[in-house]
C-alpha cells in the first residue's frame, strides 16, 4: 500500500463524511417525501421548503439530523471503498487497449463497478439509516438500537432487502456521476484551451454539481422503488401521512405505484433529491480531485 492509496481512502472517507453532513436535512426530506401517498394537496410534504419547514414544527432540530450517525458511517464507508476502487480500477483498465480508445466508457464501467463495490459495503447501514428516518416523530431510535431493530423483525435479511434494486441504481447513477463530470472537465478544457489544472475551482464546482444532478435524474425512480422495498417490512410504524403502495417485490412496487400514484409517483421527492445530489457531488468531487492528483 503506497502512500498515494492512503491519501484516496482518506479523501474518499473524507469526502463521504462531509457530503453526508451538509446534505443530511436533505435526505430525511427526500425519504419522507418518497413514503408518502395521495395528491399533491393532501401530502404532508409538499416541496422543498414546506417539506423542511414541517419537520422543524413538528420535530424541531432532532428531525432534521434523525439518522445523522447511521448516515456518517454510511457515507464515509461508501466513500472510502468507491475513491479507492475507482482509482485502482482505472489503473488497470488503461492497460486494456480498449478502453485507452474509449476513454469515457472507461470512466462510466469504472465509476459503476466502484459504486456498486461501495454499495454492498456500506448497505446495512443504508437500510438502517432509511428506517431511522422513517419513522415517526415520537419514536427515537440509535444506530445500534436500528440495527438490533432490524435484526429482530427480519434477521440478517433484513439488512440486505432492496439489495439487489440498489445495485441496478448504483451502477448507472455512479457510472454517470464520473462519465458526465469527466466529460464536463473535458469540454471545459476544450473551450477555455486549458488543462484539468488550470480550471478554476468554481468551474469544478459547477460540472461536478450538474452531473450529480442529471444522472440523479435519470434513475430517480430506481431510488424511490429501492427504499419503499426497503421499509416495506416497517410499513405499521411510518404513519398514515406516509403510506405507501404495496412494495414486497420489485414487480409488484412497479405495478401499485402506478395503479394508485400513476407515472408522477415515481418521481415524488425529485426536487430535494435533485438538490441534494447537485450540492453533495460538488463536495465529493472536490475533495476527490484535491486527494486523487489526477
Amino acid at each position: 500500500i503506497t502512500q498515494i492509496h492512503v491519501l484516496q481512502a482518506f479523501g474518499g472517507g473524507l469526502a463521504g463524511g462531509v457530503m453526508r453532513s451538509c446534505t443530511h436535512p436533505l435526505d430525511v426530506l427526500k425519504i419522507r417525501m418518497q413514503l408518502q401517498g395521495g395528491h399533491h394537496s393532501m401530502r404532508k410534504y409538499r416541496g422543498i421548503l414546506h417539506g423542511i419547514r414541517t419537520l422543524y414544527v413538528e420535530e424541531g432540530m432532532r428531525g432534521l439530523v434523525r439518522g445523522h450517525n447511521t448516515s456518517q458511517v454510511m457515507g464515509i464507508t461508501q466513500g472510502l471503498v468507491q475513491f479507492w476502487s475507482y482509482e485502482q480500477l482505472s489503473v488497470l483498465s488503461r492497460k486494456v487497449s480498449f478502453f485507452k480508445e474509449h476513454t469515457f466508457l472507461r470512466h462510466f464501467i469504472c465509476g459503476g463497478v466502484a459504486g456498486c463495490f461501495s454499495c454492498m459495503a456500506a448497505y446495512p447501514f443504508d437500510v438502517v439509516r432509511a428506517h431511522v428516518m422513517a419513522i415517526d416523530c415520537v419514536t427515537e431510535r440509535t444506530m445500534v438500537q436500528g440495527f438490533r431493530h432490524v435484526y429482530a423483525m427480519k434477521g440478517w435479511n433484513g439488512f440486505t432487502r432492496g439489495l439487489s434494486i440498489s445495485l441496478i441504481e448504483t451502477f448507472p447513477l455512479m457510472g454517470f456521476k464520473f462519465l458526465f463530470y469527466k466529460y464536463l472537465n473535458a469540454l471545459t478544457m476544450s473551450v477555455q484551451h486549458k488543462n484539468k489544472i488550470d480550471i478554476d475551482g468554481g468551474t469544478l464546482l459547477v460540472n461536478a454539481a450538474l452531473a450529480g444532478g442529471a444522472a440523479k435524474i435519470v434513475v430517480y425512480p430506481v431510488d424511490l422503488i429501492k427504499k419503499r422495498i426497503q421499509l416495506e417490512a416497517f410499513k405499521q410504524e411510518l404513519g398514515n401521512s406516509r403510506r405507501h403502495p404495496d412494495c414486497p417485490t420489485l414487480l409488484r412496487c412497479i405495478v401499485s405505484t402506478l395503479q394508485h400514484e400513476g407515472v408522477g409517483g415515481f418521481y415524488k421527492g425529485l426536487a430535494p433529491t435533485v438538490v441534494r445530489s447537485m450540492l453533495a457531488n460538488a463536495i465529493y468531487f472536490s475533495i476527490y480531485d484535491l486527494f486523487s492528483h489526477q
